[in-house]
């Protein structure tokens, strides 16, 4: 359609006619508002008849057509008529300030005043009024603003965070500015713009000259603004330098030099100045120096000063050194003493010039160093036998170079006169037989010299060699008792050349009805070892488990008479026809010769405390007796072990078992 303009625009008011009210009201149109200057305001009208309230007079919308900015619709130019109860506010976008069809409502844009955003910039806006009174609605009135324009933008500050150096990394930084703008940055060094990252680092080339950061703000619907920084001078860089040293040795007519590599970032000229006792050596201007005799006890040190563009000058000086020079006569010590294990040896260490101040020694065993041997003597140990020692003295003066001179080598260390290896010459008794209450001696012969000996027991209870506490000569006397039985005995010879062992002695002790031997407790026949346990009743019976090992080749073959002695002396029968005098008979015997049989006796109650099992072995075609301890088991009944003549009567199979070894030999006192 085509576009209707609202009345006489001379005052830049004007309001719409009935019929465009009409129009835009039923089919979302407006006609065409014509603005000439500001204020914005709708021209003024006489009051037309109207189905509600009329405004007559002059809108207005209060406010600055610029993004940001707020409009506000102001009917204090006006009266409506009659008073409207209520109001309804709306707000349009135009392209042209003409009220047609191609106008907008402005979303949510329901009260007096409206915000302009970004998205109204170059538009126009039409804010409407419309009254209503006893339920009807009159026309609308209308006033216009625009176009709209950028808005200004609220600068904030800008600032550089960092160390202003060369080589140093700065940052931009921004604070104050509206959500939303973004920036923009230009790195000013010396007028001219070196960088227009959020980051920069300034060159060497800029040490001296002015910094200063520029950011411009940009923020959609508003202009740009662009703010700076304080400015600051690039300062120079530093250098980061380790402890400078002096390589090489610090003598008379030693080539010298100072390390390199001690600045960084390397530097672009390194200068050098050696100094004697502080004092610049004129000439001495390289890295490297050699050392003439004049210097000879002053101290060296070296300066190295490192420059480069855009750095400051860094000057690092080592630590000093006093100028040294070698003795004029040193001579190798030599060693005085006996060589031999326990003696002493001195180290003299001759005439040097000039004399040193200080002398420490140290000794070696075949070129090794001794540990701790650090005296000017040194007592020779067993370590050192058939070693060749030697020693090595250093002297120290100031201003001298620390020598160091060794001896020539000894001899092989030896033994101390009379001292050699202990060897065994004569063992004891291979096995040795003897009645309870006999004296046994056993005896030893050795050589080697300084002989020291310590005698050792094996018991079948204990079965490993342990010292004898106070045996310690080359004889060992001891009294028969049955604890013996079956014990070994052997005797370690030592020196401090080395030790030797003897041969082990084998223990045989015949007992007696005054001392059995205990239950439980292995002892010796002539061809068996045997052991008896507790005993225990069996219908009336005594009887005891009794275990045996045979020496080898033999087997339990009627061997073995086993009976009880009762406390009266009187021996008495086996219990039952089926065991006869030979208990042992067709007893089974397993890989190692040992087994067990169970022997009963008729000896009545009255005569079995302290009486005696009583063991004869007649293997030998003798009969070689010995006596167990009557203990019982459980008096009160007969055990469920008992029960069975194949079952061991109140104990299970002993540990230890003791098969016969060595040979018999009989000991005289």
């Amino acid at each position: 359609m085509n576009p209707t303009v609202l009345g006489d625009a001379t005052h830049a008011s004007a309001i719409p006619t009935r019929s465009t009210v009409r129009r835009w009201r039923g089919t979302a149109s407006l006609a065409a508002l014509a603005l000439v200057a500001t204020p914005f305001a709708a021209a003024p009208a006489s009051a037309a008849e109207a189905d509600g309230p009329v405004f007559a007079g002059t809108l207005t919308a209060d406010g600055t057509a610029a993004v940001g900015s707020v409009l506000t619709l102001d009917e204090s130019g006006g009266t409506w008529t009659p008073e409207p109860e209520s109001r309804a506010y709306a707000w349009l976008l135009s392209d042209d300030a003409a009220l047609d069809d191609a106008d907008v409502p402005v979303t949510d844009a329901t009260a007096e005043s409206l915000t302009l955003l970004p998205e109204h910039l170059g538009k126009y806006l039409i804010g409407t009024v419309t009254g209503t009174a006893a339920g009807l609605t009159g026309e609308p009135a209308a006033a216009v603003v625009g176009p709209v324009v950028e808005g200004d933008l609220v600068a904030g500050t800008a600032s550089v965070s960092g160390t202003v150096r060369v080589g140093y990394k700065l940052t931009a930084k921004t604070a104050g500015w509206p959500a939303g703008t973004t920036f923009a940055y230009r790195w000013v060094v010396g007028g001219t713009t070196a960088g227009t990252a959020a980051t920069y680092t300034p060159l060497a080339t800029q040490a001296g000259r002015t910094l200063r950061l520029e950011v411009t703000g940009t923020r959609a619907g508003y202009g740009s603004r662009t703010v700076s920084s304080a400015a600051a001078t690039v300062a120079k860089a530093t250098f980061t330098a380790t402890s400078l040293k002096i390589s090489g040795t610090v003598k008379v007519g030693g080539k010298v030099s100072a390390t390199t590599g001690n600045f960084s970032p390397a530097p672009s000229k390194v200068t050098y100045r050696w100094k004697a006792n502080g004092r610049s050596i004129s000439g001495a201007t390289s890295r490297t120096y050699t050392i003439p005799s004049r210097l000879h006890g002053d101290k060296l040190t070296v300066t190295a000063t490192a420059s480069r563009t855009g750095y400051t000058t860094r000057t690092v000086t080592s630590a000093s050194s006093v100028v040294a020079k070698p003795f004029a006569r040193t001579v190798a010590p030599t060693i005085s003493g006996t060589v031999r294990v326990g003696k002493t040896l001195t180290a003299n260490r001759g005439t040097w010039s000039p004399a040193p101040t200080s002398v420490s020694y140290r000794w070696l065993a075949n070129g090794k160093v001794i540990a701790g041997a650090t005296g000017r003597t040194y007592k020779l140990t067993t370590k050192e036998h058939g070693k060749k020692i030697s020693v090595e003295v250093k002297g120290r003066k100031h201003a001298y170079l620390t020598a160091t001179r060794r001896s020539s080598s000894t001899a092989a260390v030896k033994w101390p006169v009379g001292i050699s290896v202990p060897r065994v010459t004569k063992n004891p008794t291979q096995s040795t037989e003897s009645t309870v209450g006999r004296t046994i001696t056993l005896k030893v012969s050795a050589t080697g010299g300084g002989l020291r000996y310590q005698w050792q027991r094996w018991t079948p209870a204990n079965p490993k060699w342990t010292n004898m506490s106070g045996r310690t000569s080359s004889t060992l006397t001891m009294k028969g008792s049955t604890t013996l039985d079956l014990n070994r005995f052997r005797v370690v010879v030592t020196n401090m050349a080395g030790r030797d062992t003897s041969a082990y002695s084998y223990m045989w002790i015949q007992s007696s009805l005054a001392h059995p031997f205990a239950i439980n407790q292995w002892f010796s026949l002539w061809n068996y070892n045997a052991l008896v346990t507790n005993s225990d009743q069996y219908q009336g019976y005594l009887a005891a488990q009794v275990w045996i090992c045979a020496a080898p080749g033999y087997y339990a073959s009627n061997d073995l008479s086993v009976r009880f002695v009762g406390n009266n002396g009187h021996v008495y029968a086996d219990a039952g026809s089926e065991q006869g005098d030979h208990l042992s008979w067709g007893v089974p015997l397993d890989e190692d010769g040992c087994g067990s049989f169970v022997a009963y006796s008729n000896a009545p109650q009255s005569v079995r405390d302290g009486g005696r099992w009583r063991i004869i072995d007649r293997s030998s075609g003798q009969n070689y007796i010995q006596y167990a301890k009557y203990e019982l088991f459980n008096p009160s009944g007969a055990s469920s072990a008992a029960r069975t003549s194949l079952a061991a009567p109140g104990l299970a199979a002993p540990a230890g078992v003791a098969p016969l070894t060595g040979f018999r030999a009989t000991v005289t006192d």
